[in-house]
């Protein structure tokens, strides 16, 4: 095969055509890339950032649609839900809103919102229909950060809420709980935002918040009290029930006020401190200062008393409560005894303690001493009834004048004082006694001499009404015969005119001498019957007939 030259080729005859403008087509995907490109702009320049909490449960929550509400406004969306890496909480991943980043602080708090009922009413109704939410309370916070932990319900109060936080401290909640009330004259201004058991675990401390205004009427010397249920008290007055609403006999509640209102003093400052107490008496009566021990023995039972609920009352004046009843047992007596040991407060005793401490002033004596030296003057302690109704009792010192003369010294500090049954005690013994009494009555005996006199009586009206009542009929029939007879010779008289020595008037005399005797018979027969009524029975005897 021969070579081919190349020279030999002619040259190729080149035409060049003109460029012309771009086809139509490329116009869309050109369109469609600006505005994927002013899109992820605009979601970047919009974009905040992310962070991550951590919650109990994801109840209610979905990656995509469930968002992160302040104010009820969106400021972010949850974009992952993942599980803790000890598979305890589950982790919600949020992207907030760039103008939201001011969120992220450290003392931000989030929750989730859905339907609740509680002491505070009714929330989060909303979200039966849009679904339940990330609820924000924004921090106050400079320090930023990306990861917290959410709390299980709503926090008690917010951080743009206007008002002021008090602690109170208490033996035990009752029926306290957060979100329960607080009152001021019957109307509420706060509530119980915090309720936990203090480090050592004798008390509890509570805190409460109180809303603007209001705040500015808890005072230096404001005093708190337990309102919770109903205060009934039935005395001499009547029936009183006291309470602040409907919602602290259900809930709890705690009321405040003043023990001057005239002297209220400055306004407390936030997180100032105050004492809980029990009930409005106890808040409101005049603190104590200065108390003593008290201890007395029984030799009788003492069921319905307790510790501080029985009171100690001198000549009308409760004075103390009991700290503590133990049962103890005498080896020499082979018996048993109560010791009671108690708190008295003598400054409640007013201008009567006054005197006595003047009175052992010359001597060096102290009030204390005072009031031990009135045991040898008859002081003794009695077990009284305090309701009849609930059987509960107290504690009664007072002076019994014919009281056994004793000398008892003060025991360790403590203000010694014996005991002697009365009240209630000696009302027992008095119907004891009188039941022995009567016990001792002969209650057969005498129902039998009651069943033999009954059997005699019905004896006698048989008698009576067989013999006596026959006779007296018969008697009787007689008189009226006699008395008919009479009334006939009367009117004969009164026709005839008849002379005096006439048939007619011997025959009425006759009659009248007739229904005399008659008459004398039946008084005589009367008297006999009442001076000797056996004869009914056994006939008459052989005396003499009667006259």
């Amino acid at each position: 095969m021969s070579e081919i030259n190349l020279d030999e080729l002619p040259a190729p005859n080149v035409h060049r055509h003109k460029r012309g403008r771009p086809s139509a087509i490329w116009i869309v995907p050109i369109i469609a890339i600006a505005a994927g490109a002013a899109l992820a702009i605009r979601t970047y320049l919009r974009a905040g950032p992310t962070i991550h909490i951590t919650f109990e449960s994801a109840e209610g929550l979905e990656v995509g649609k469930s968002d992160v509400r302040y104010k009820n406004v969106p400021v972010g969306k949850i974009t992952e839900i993942g599980i803790s890496d000890d598979l305890d909480q589950i982790v919600a991943t949020v992207e907030l809103n760039r103008g939201a980043a001011k969120l992220a602080v450290s003392d931000t708090k989030f929750w989730v919102e859905r339907p609740r009922v509680g002491v505070g009413g009714v929330s989060g109704l909303g979200t039966l229909l849009s679904g339940a939410y990330i609820g924000v309370d924004v921090g106050t916070s400079a320090d930023t950060t990306d990861h917290f932990v959410g709390l299980e319900k709503p926090p008690g109060v917010t951080h743009d809420q206007r008002g002021k936080k008090f602690r109170l401290l208490a033996h035990d909640a009752g029926s306290l709980a957060i979100r329960s009330p607080v009152y001021l004259k019957r109307q509420q201004v706060g509530s119980i935002t915090e309720l936990a058991l203090t480090a050592d675990g004798k008390s509890v401390e509570i805190e409460i918040f109180i809303d603007a205004p209001y705040d500015k009427d808890v005072t230096e010397t404001a005093v708190f009290w337990n309102s919770s249920g109903m205060d009934v008290t039935l005395d001499a007055a009547g029936l009183r029930v006291d309470t602040q609403s409907l919602t602290t006999v259900i809930a709890g509640g705690i009321a405040f006020g003043f023990r001057d209102p005239a002297h209220t003093g400055a306004p407390a400052a936030d997180n100032t401190r105050f004492t809980l107490f029990e009930d409005r008496a106890r808040a409101m009566a005049k603190p104590d200062t200065e108390k003593l021990a008290l201890a007395i023995r029984f030799d009788e039972p003492l069921r319905g008393v307790a510790a501080a609920t029985t009171l100690i009352d001198f000549q009308g004046v409760q004075i103390g409560n009991v700290d503590d009843v133990r049962l103890g047992y005498d080896a020499a007596t082979h018996g048993f005894y109560t010791d009671v040991a108690a708190t008295v407060y003598p400054r409640r005793l007013g201008a009567a303690y006054d005197a006595l401490i003047a009175e052992g002033a010359p001597t060096g004596r102290s009030g204390p001493e005072m009031l031990q030296a009135l045991v040898g003057r008859g002081l003794r302690a009695q077990l009284r009834s305090a309701n009849l109704l609930t059987g509960s009792f107290f504690i009664a010192l007072t002076l019994e004048p014919n009281a056994k003369k004793l000398t008892v010294a003060m025991k360790d500090g403590a203000w010694t004082v014996p005991s002697e049954r009365g009240g209630t005690d000696q009302i027992q013994d008095q119907v004891a006694s009188i039941v022995a009494k009567i016990d001792r009555i002969p209650f057969d005996a005498i129902g039998n001499d009651v069943h033999d006199a009954t059997h005699a009586a019905s004896s006698l009206m048989g008698h009576i009404d067989r013999d006596v009542v026959p006779d007296t009929k018969k008697l009787v029939g007689e008189a009226e015969i006699a008395v008919e007879a009479l009334r006939d010779g009367l009117a004969a008289i009164r026709d005839n005119v008849a002379a005096p020595d006439s048939p007619i008037q011997q025959a009425a005399r006759t009659t009248l001498d007739e229904l005399g005797r008659a008459a004398f018979s039946l008084r005589g027969l009367g008297e006999y019957l009442k001076q000797h009524p056996e004869s009914l029975l056994r006939g008459r005897d052989s005396g003499p007939e009667p006259h």
